[in-house]
């Protein structure tokens, strides 16, 4: 349960990181306590690595690449995170717009719940964030 609470204080700390279902949420441990976290989430047949946080005391350490490693099928990221960019290219990962039309669908149906889901949450401050860097997140896969 402490790696939960773990990444309740990463997500307050960084809006563009958006909580996501216990059942995706993968956390890798140093000396059993939580150091990072990731999703993997299936988007109609590709699968979305989303919510990767990494704790900043263990940061430049390349953790995000065994997070990459973890991806083995087609898979696609969005983010505007310089580090976490770099990281993708480096590993195979190529920008893109398109990652096909029933993923397309999926995501579409997906972030619209989460738009929903913020503002029942009242999760003002984390919607209005995303919403003002929209156009900053590029999406990245890999086949």
């Amino acid at each position: 349960m402490r790696e939960y609470e773990w990444l309740k204080i990463q997500l307050s700390r960084e809006l563009d990181l958006i909580p996501c279902s216990r059942k995706s949420s993968r956390f890798i441990y140093e000396n059993e306590v939580p150091i990072a976290h990731y999703s993997l989430a299936n988007r109609g047949g590709i699968k979305e690595l989303t919510t990767v946080v990494i704790d900043p005391s263990h940061q430049g350490k390349n953790i995000s690449y065994k997070i990459i490693e973890k991806c083995t099928e087609k898979t696609c990221v969005f983010t505007k995170h310089p580090a976490l960019i770099s990281a993708l290219i480096k590993s195979g990962f190529e920008e893109k717009w398109w990652p096909g039309f029933v993923p397309f669908i999926v995501m579409m149906f997906e972030r619209t719940w989460r738009v929903v889901r913020m503002l029942i949450t009242l999760d003002w401050k984390r919607c209005l964030h995303q919403c003002k860097h929209l156009f900053s997140y590029r999406m990245y896969v890999r086949h």
